[in-house]
């Protein structure tokens, strides 16, 4: 299963793949109480998709596990998904077979753990949707 992050022509294909993936779809659901009958409920729209916290690191190595081995820096990683980040445009999130959505980043956290010069990082992102007037 292969994790990719797409803005436009730019792709990162995530070196290390988290270990699961996860989305959350809900409905914007309501209940009111009505007289004589209690409390019912409403069937509202869809709310949009989170998306599990992606966690992995950039490596400073191609390690064997790595599912790639021509690979680009954790810093112009990480000032890649910044760069997308500050853009104000959604990015594509990709994982082969299962997932296929534009969303938003809403936070990214990365640093240094363990003095091999790898970088770790938990990325938030939420579904986007495109509005269309009719």
């Amino acid at each position: 299963m292969e994790f990719w992050l797409i803005q436009g022509d730019e792709k990162l294909q995530l070196p290390v793949p988290p270990p699961a993936y996860s989305i959350k779809r809900s409905l914007n659901n309501s209940t009111a109480s009505v007289e004589g009958s209690g409390e019912v409920s409403f069937i509202g729209k869809a709310k949009l998709s989170e998306i599990q916290t992606i966690e992995s690191f950039f490596p400073n190595q191609a390690y064997s596990f790595c599912q790639y081995s021509s690979l680009p820096t954790p810093k112009e990683c990480t000032d890649l998904i910044e760069k997308w980040m500050l853009s104000g445009k959604p990015i594509r999130y990709l994982v082969t077979g299962a997932i296929n959505t534009e969303c938003t980043i809403e936070d990214f956290e990365y640093g240094e753990r363990d003095g091999t010069g790898d970088v770790y990082f938990t990325l938030n992102l939420k579904e986007y949707k495109t509005i269309t007037l009719t």
